[in-house]
């Protein structure tokens, strides 16, 4: 059961037996009370009927008709009270010489000997449990003249019990409402903190580490929302430097975790920024970092749609891994990979794009057009743990890594290349082209590969690519990472209204091929053929047969 329901039904439950305790002892406390006064009054009555008329029992037995006339007028005096039931005077030998009841007038009747005995009690109950009996000896001085007994109906203490137990249940009842409210309030109080952090936890456990709890107390409540907090800032530090997706991996499968690796099939890609030492020499560190972060913003968006894993930038370069999940296809992970890679491509060239045109209309942007080259290879590669206890990376290594960075050595005019294993499983996604063959640095000649410019994608992806990047270049995106350092605030809007308007035409208007056509890294202008004399990289090696 939750707190939110057991803290409550277990005030509820002691409320409730707490007025229950009021009640029985407020109503016993009434009930003594409304018992012991009619017991007063009954006593108090006997005793002054008997006082009254003791001269006349004196007399009685001179003159009995008379004196019997005049005691059974003072009972109906008495029997004026509607409680009394029975009024009844007996002599000193028992006999009842003055009755409400004619029949025992009629007849010689005497009193019950429980009345006239020495050990009586003056006040009894009758049989049937509906009447209290109370009788008195009519004395004069030591002589005992004889009873008078009186018995009264217990229907007003019915009644009055029936109202005293109405009152105390409307007390205990008014008790525990109060009771419940401040209980409930109180409750709502402590547990309000602990749904926000179980909601904060359970955002967490998505990924969320931006949630918050806000801190409003200064108990351990209080205290446990501030060390949460801290908690959830050192959380979302750290995943700046750590990949989510990794942590989620590791999370589902903690045999990753072990030190050691095994062999899986990957897809890899690499990519690396053009002209980064011009750039970087034209512009202070700061902007340096923020052009950076501005195009890797874009890749890491694009890779983590497709599902990948950035598994590291290195200044101008980033790398990233698409693993075969064990429900997917052979090819699953090699097309979620081109398509990210395609992507990727896609948004740096809208990007710069949009630049070249801010940029010739005098505008001073914090980002500047860079051209990247980017490459992928898939194959079978070692997924493991590299490091040591202080400090592990999670990580790949094998010849499809070094045959993806080989390959990204030669984008140098901002291509997309692929090799060929991977153009065999995605050649329905995307257009490609082969270029001559390839001895990469680090392979001997009988591994000499084919690799392939892609120059399209299909008319199906082609859609979804548009679509994806009118997404993307988004006002969030404009108003933190383009907009002009020095633009008054003001303006901020209007600018980053008039940027997107000009991004979705960028989209809309661009052919598909232009996004992946060869460019002149220092102009920007596009090469439509690869120049005849272009050389050879320096690690191939042109001597060495294809294979």
């Amino acid at each position: 059961m939750k707190m939110a329901r057991k803290y409550p039904a277990f005030l509820l439950l002691t409320t409730m037996l707490t007025a229950a305790g009021v009640f029985a002892s407020v109503l016993t406390v009434l009930r003594s009370s409304i018992i012991r006064e009619i017991k007063k009054n009954g006593a108090a009555t006997v005793e002054s009927f008997a006082s009254t008329n003791a001269p006349f029992m004196l007399t009685y037995p001179s003159d009995p008709e008379r004196v019997r006339a005049k005691l059974q007028f003072n009972l109906l005096a008495v029997a004026k009270n509607t409680d009394v039931l029975n009024a009844q005077l007996a002599n000193n030998e028992g006999v009842i010489i003055a009755s409400l009841v004619q029949s025992e007038l009629d007849t010689k009747t005497y009193l019950s000997t429980d009345i006239l005995g020495p050990d009586a009690d003056p006040i009894y109950m009758t049989a049937d449990k509906h009447a209290y009996v109370f009788h008195s000896q009519v004395r004069y001085g030591p002589d005992v003249l004889g009873t008078f007994v009186v018995t009264m109906s217990r229907t007003p203490l019915e009644l009055a019990l029936r109202r005293a137990t109405t009152r105390a249940m409307i007390f205990a009842g008014g008790i525990a409402a109060v009771m419940c409210i401040f209980a409930l309030l109180l409750v709502r109080r402590e547990v309000r903190p602990l749904k926000l952090m179980r909601v904060a936890l359970s955002q967490i456990a998505k990924g969320d580490f931006t949630q918050r709890v806000p801190v409003e107390r200064n108990d351990e409540i209080g205290e446990l929302s501030a060390a949460l907090n801290r908690m959830l800032k050192r959380s979302e530090l750290f995943f700046h430097y750590v990949d989510k997706m990794v942590i989620e991996r590791l999370v589902q499968d903690e045999s990753l975790t072990k030190p050691g690796g095994r062999e899986r099939d990957l897809a890899v890609i690499f990519g690396d920024m053009r002209g980064y030492t011009a750039m970087s020499n034209r512009r202070t560190a700061d902007e340096v970092v923020h052009i950076v972060n501005t195009y890797f913003h874009l890749f890491i968006e694009c890779i983590a749609h497709w599902g990948g894993v950035v598994d590291k930038t290195m200044g101008d370069a980033i790398m990233a891994v698409f693993e075969r999940a064990d429900n997917e296809g052979e090819e699953g992970n090699k097309r979620r990979a081109v398509l990210a890679l395609t992507y990727m491509k896609a948004a740096s060239r809208v990007l710069n794009r949009f630049l070249m045109i801010r940029t010739a209309n005098g505008e001073r942007l914090a980002v500047e057009a860079c051209e990247f080259g980017f490459a992928m290879a898939t194959g079978r590669a070692i997924v493991g743990n590299i490091g040591s206890r202080r400090r592990m990376d999670y990580t790949v290594c094998g010849r499809v890594v070094n045959l993806a960075s080989r390959l990204e050595g030669l984008t140098k005019h901002g291509e997309v290349i692929i090799d060929n294993f991977t153009r065999l499983g995605t050649s329905d996604l995307i257009q490609s082209e082969p270029l001559p063959p390839v001895q990469p640095k680090g392979f001997s000649a009988k591994e000499r590969v084919v690799p392939h410019r892609i120059v399209g994608l299909s008319p199906e992806e082609s859609h979804k690519l548009r679509i994806y990047l009118k997404q993307m270049f988004n006002f969030v995106f404009l108003s933190q990472m383009v907009i002009p350092r020095d633009l008054p605030v003001g303006e901020h809007r209007p600018w980053c209204n008039e940027a997107e308007i000009l991004l979705l035409k960028i989209i809309a208007e661009t052919p598909i091929e232009d996004f992946f056509a060869r460019v002149d890294t220092v102009t920007g202008e596009f090469l439509r053929d690869a120049p005849a004399d272009e050389p050879t990289p320096a690690e191939t090696d042109p001597t060495a047969a294809p294979a």
